[in-house]
């Protein structure tokens, strides 16, 4: 140790760390990297994507390693601490290292039990040799067994710290206290730059902590203790400014990606996956014949959101260019949000992965507390990733910490809904009965299927050790069918995750409840839309296709205030079965709060059925598909379609919009509008339109006695020509569109702007 080095954290330490953050860093970089992206080899894109800013490239992955750097380093001053205060002698640089890992390689085996999906690529595709060492773990031991030996380290680390203040109380002491806490802050709020700034300036100070006075030390204490204790202390008087509003009942919106309407309430072994919505049931309206617009997430919720069909507002895929995108939240199609914000409504959106669609667009949130996607945050991903030694750390799936990198709330492997529950909570606490709504969203049901420890094992068979243990790989180019060992575990983990969401919707109305808030809020249950399983030749996944009824029928139960008028209705009665639509919300939520309109839109009020079993008229809803991803297979639907590139060659990356991905080219465009299969059906029957390069093919379902879509009674029913006709006036009528021939031919963006 130098004359002029901190005892506890010498100039030597941090440069074991740095050779240790190097070494791994650069080996994992090397040896754990992958260009697949929920099943699209995106290594093409990527290079072009580097080639033309590689700067871009340069600044993550340097933020990547800033992070791992400091997770290293403050592992490896608090190892050193614990063996100073235990033993003043030098400790061997290799005993240092080897604590290190070990620590690190404990966190590992708790985050792979915690959440196995997440290491998934790791060792069924790049590593499938290792694959039995994950099963061993999550088949034996339960993530308390890591946790319990870390947890003793930290202990022993904690008693070796009192034990020195005890003996010698000197500024030493004092210095260490500092110390642990400087870093458990900085880790409990992934400061890891500020981190780095305080080891330089330890490392700069040297033995200049002896100058120190030892009351300005104890100063220095009641501060960072400050420190831990201002955000609960913030809330409390935050939630001072709040107060409820007669009339103005907090509304929240409590949503599922996926989320399929058979699946509530449906039985395994006699026991409902879903305990919680099926309770919730009894307080609420359910609308069991409820449908989609589109069953893409970005367009469905713009429908939902606007209450317009994504064919009259233009965001019809996951990938708007700029001109689409500003459509939303403007004069001709404002958001539930900005119309509610103007009678005193505060609004927040909360999710993961399948969330990022929240801030690409302008949907009337003062807060949004979700990801964002754009090729920059998909790089720091990807970087990350390879990181398996410090993943544990930014997940927090040990000792918190999941707050270092913000991209990493993208990952579609990480199911985890604790984090999006904590969120909920503080607003609500934050917040009250004030008005204010919460769209809360959870990936946690779309492929591939990630619920966290124990929901991934809740239905699934133990015995079974294949490549979808822990999640649904997914290739849009694989047409080839599962075998039906490999269907049944699909299906089981996709169950398994509507269990998980139905334990967080319990968490959310349990402590809506707890809160005395529940009773006269709105609360709202829906999903974007539903997910094919193979049933029939439908494969699985959602947005390619309209037939059968997983991927547009969804839930749709809504609870008003125990005040209002509709609360008088007998449970009963509280079940509609007539058709409904998701473009049906906007209007809804305006009729309850009477608020006027200049706007047409395409929905209805639910507000005048409630109480009634069905629609007076005979009721038709609208859908269609969203983009192809890919341009190649043998599924059906590949069949019947007008082809255009994949989703790769679509793509450009547009730095003026923080680096998303867009498609911008008008060509593709329209011809992926043209292409869209779309829909028309009431309660009985279904009419989809498909145009191919041989003409129009249109098929009609009875929905009732053939609810896969196998017989196509198309042209001979006598229900053919009226849903044809109304299929068409629908889209000539809210999307502008033309007619050549059978073809619709719909109306472009720049034609719109030009009116």
């Amino acid at each position: 140790m130098g004359p002029n080095q901190a005892p506890f954290f010498p100039i030597r330490i941090f440069k074991i760390s740095l050779y240790y953050s190097v070494f791994f860093y650069l080996f994992f970089l090397l040896f754990n990297t992958s260009f697949t992206i929920m099943g699209v080899d995106v290594g093409d894109f990527l290079k072009q994507y580097l080639g033309a800013f590689f700067g871009v490239y340069l600044t993550t992955t340097a933020k990547v390693f800033a992070v791992s750097l400091f997770i290293h380093t403050s592992l490896f001053t608090l190892v050193h601490l614990g063996f100073s205060f235990w033993n003043r002698s030098v400790v061997k640089w290799y005993f240092l290292v080897g604590s290190v890992l070990l620590i690190e390689c404990f966190a590992l085996f708790q985050s792979m039990i915690m959440f196995p999906q997440i290491y998934g690529e790791f060792f069924f595709f790049r590593y499938p040799s290792f694959a039995p060492f994950l099963y061993f773990l999550t088949d034996t031991i339960s993530p308390m067994v890591p946790n319990f030996v870390l947890g003793i380290l930290v202990f022993l680390l904690l008693i070796l710290l009192a034990r020195h203040v005890y003996l010698h109380k000197n500024k030493e002491s004092f210095f260490a206290i500092l110390h642990v806490l400087v870093l458990g802050f900085v880790h409990a709020h992934g400061l890891y730059l500020i981190g780095l700034l305080y080891f330089v300036f330890v490392i700069s100070q040297g033995k200049h902590y002896e100058n120190v006075h030892i009351k300005t030390y104890g100063l220095l204490l009641i501060f960072l203790l400050f420190l831990y204790v201002l955000p609960s202390l913030w809330m409390g008087i935050s939630s001072l400014r709040y107060s409820e509003v007669k009339g103005k009942p907090p509304i929240f919106i409590l949503s599922a990606d996926s989320l399929r309407y058979d699946k509530i309430g449906a039985k395994i072994n006699g026991q409902s996956i879903t305990p919680n919505i099926d309770s919730f049931t009894n307080d609420s309206f359910v609308f069991h014949d409820h449908h989609t617009t589109i069953p893409r997430t970005f367009p469905s919720w713009a429908d939902t959101l606007t209450g317009k069909y994504s064919m009259e507002h233009k965001i019809r895929d996951m990938f708007p260019s700029p001109e689409e995108k500003q459509r939303i939240g403007s004069t001709s199609f404002p958001t539930l949000q900005q119309i509610l914000k103007k009678i005193g409504y505060d609004h927040f959106a909360i999710g993961s992965f399948a969330a990022d669609i929240f801030p690409r667009a302008n949907f009337g949130f003062d807060e949004v507390y979700a990801p964002n996607f754009n090729a920059r945050i998909m790089t720091v991903q990807r970087t990350a990733e390879t990181q398996i030694l410090i993943l544990p750390f930014l997940v927090g799936s040990w000792f918190s910490g999941e707050k270092y990198l913000e991209e990493l709330d993208g990952l579609s492997t990480w199911g985890d809904g604790d984090r999006l529950l904590k969120r909920f909570d503080s607003l609500v606490n934050e917040r009250g009965k004030s008005p204010y709504s919460i769209t809360y969203f959870s990936s946690v049901i779309h492929f591939p299927y990630t619920p966290a420890y124990p929901h991934y094992k809740r239905f699934t068979n133990p015995q079974y050790y294949g490549k979808y243990k822990y999640l649904k790989f997914v290739d849009p180019t694989d047409a080839s069918l599962p075998n039906q060992e490999e269907i049944s575990q699909i299906r089981s983990l996709f169950d398994s995750a509507v269990y998980a969401f139905d334990q967080e919707f319990g968490e959310m109305v349990g402590y809506l409840k707890t809160k005395g808030i529940y009773d006269e809020a709105i609360i709202i249950l829906t999903a974007d839309h539903g997910e094919a399983l193979y049933e029939d030749i439908h494969g699985q996944g959602h947005g390619e296709h309209l037939r059968g009824e997983s991927v547009t029928h969804v839930p749709l139960m809504i609870k008003f205030p125990k005040s209002s008028k509709f609360e008088s209705v007998p449970s009963i009665e509280k079940n509609f079965d007539g058709i409904t639509s998701s473009i049906d919300l906007v209007p809804t939520l305006l009729d309850y709060f009477e608020i006027p309109s200049q706007l047409e839109y395409p929905g209805k009020s639910l507000l005048t059925i409630l109480g009634q079993k069905d629609w007076k008229e005979d009721r038709f809803v609208y859908s269609e598909t969203g983009i192809w991803f890919s341009d190649v297979g043998n599924h059906f639907f590949q069949k019947q379609r007008i082809p255009y590139p994949n989703i790769l060659s679509l793509h450009q990356v547009v730095p003026e919009e923080d680096y998303q991905i867009m498609i911008t080219d008008p060509i593709y465009r329209e011809t992926i509008a043209f292409s869209k299969h779309r829909s028309i059906q009431n309660s009985n029957y279904k009419l989809i339109y498909i145009p191919t390069r041989e003409g129009v093919r249109f098929e009609l379902y009875d929905r009732m006695r053939d609810p896969l879509n196998k017989n196509n009674l198309y042209p001979n029913h006598p229900m053919a020509s009226k849903m044809r006709e109304t299929l068409y006036k629908t889209v000539v009528k809210w999307e502008n569109a033309s007619l050549a021939g059978e073809y619709l031919i719909p109306s472009s963006l720049s034609d719109i702007n030009e009116n």
